[in-house]
């Protein structure tokens, strides 16, 4: 599956022209550049979106001329503040300082002292944990960007951007198809067998172990964490049962199934059944003739609904879920 790598650049001379050089030539090597030459900082609310544009890249590039730059009210500069943020989220940091800051076309010599000794200061602090490259030039410079860079990616590939018709997993396809041919087998299984249903056909299927996937949003941002869970198909059936009555979409049973376990894992953060699982234990509960899935309208678009049938509503009203509602956790 093919990646586009986000690069982040920065440098500490706002006026650095060899900055959008190095934009260029990363763009025209197939990566995706993003730095401050688009939105330079001059205030902290600008800090912080670049933040978030940081935290969506693979690779943050530092390049040094001869000036420090502008002071936040922290005394640093603007840069140095987000350079300290990239280093806290551990994205790899590639440094490039010039040989002969005198050489540079743009700009004066840093002309306080006290700025002088910052610059010296971060230049110190770049080589420290890290190698460092010098360039002479321009050309020099982008050459040794995207050596480095190409580097960088085959020593800590980074997530990188994917096209959306690319984004599914081969090996999640290749499970929905297992899936789909074991489901058809208990189908017809079920089909084989006598057709006098009796009571003990679905619940000699319930006492089944499946094993479902929750999702966990720790966070408002970013992909949730995953946790799989073994429980018995008859306690999952027995504590839906109420809620099974009304007729309620396949969203909201994850959610109920989400806010069952939150309670068992004594967690606060949101926690909901994964989609595939809940298609899954949907296909379980209706080969046992107990659930009858119905196409819903939600909104502007179609969604399923999960009915109980005649037989499902002769199941024991026992060990259902903590009722929904009660502290307000739960939508309905």
């Amino acid at each position: 599956m093919d990646r586009v790598f986000q690069i982040f650049i920065a440098s500490a001379d706002a006026d650095l022209k060899e900055r959008q050089a190095v934009s260029n030539t990363l763009a025209k090597a197939g990566y995706m550049p993003a730095g401050m030459e688009s939105f330079p900082i001059t205030d902290r609310q600008q800090l912080d979106y670049i933040k978030r544009i940081i935290d969506r890249s693979d690779y943050y590039i530092m390049l040094v001329g001869r000036r420090y730059g502008s002071l936040s009210g922290d005394e640093l500069t603007f840069t140095e503040d987000a350079f300290e943020y990239a280093q806290s989220k551990g994205i790899p940091i590639l440094a490039f300082l010039s040989q002969k800051p005198d050489d540079i076309t743009i700009g004066t010599v840093e002309p306080e002292a006290p700025l002088k000794a910052k610059l010296d200061a971060f230049k110190a602090r770049l080589k420290t944990g890290r190698i460092v490259e010098f360039w002479s030039d321009e050309n020099d410079l982008c050459m040794k960007v995207v050596m480095a860079v190409a580097t960088a990616v085959n020593l800590k590939p980074g997530v990188g951007w994917i096209r959306g018709d690319q984004a599914i997993n081969p090996k999640l396809l290749q499970e929905l198809e297992k899936l789909r041919i074991e489901n058809a087998d208990l189908r017809q299984k079920l089909a084989d067998l006598d057709s006098d249903k009796s009571s003990s056909h679905p619940i000699a299927g319930l006492a089944d172990s499946v094993t479902v996937e929750l999702l966990i949003y720790r966070t408002e941002e970013g992909a949730p964490d995953k946790i799989s869970q073994l429980v018995l198909l008859g306690d999952l059936f027995a504590g839906l049962y109420d809620y099974l009555l009304k007729s309620p979409s396949e969203a909201y049973v994850r959610e109920l199934v989400g806010y069952w376990y939150r309670q068992k894992l004594h967690t606060s953060d949101y926690c909901e059944l994964s989609d595939n699982s809940a298609i899954v234990i949907r296909d379980k509960l209706e080969a046992l003739g107990l659930i009858k899935p119905r196409s819903i309208m939600a909104g502007f678009s179609k969604s399923i609904a999960w009915s109980l049938t005649e037989e499902g509503r002769r199941f024991p009203e026992s060990g259902r879920l903590p009722r929904i509602g009660h502290s307000g956790s739960a939508a309905t």
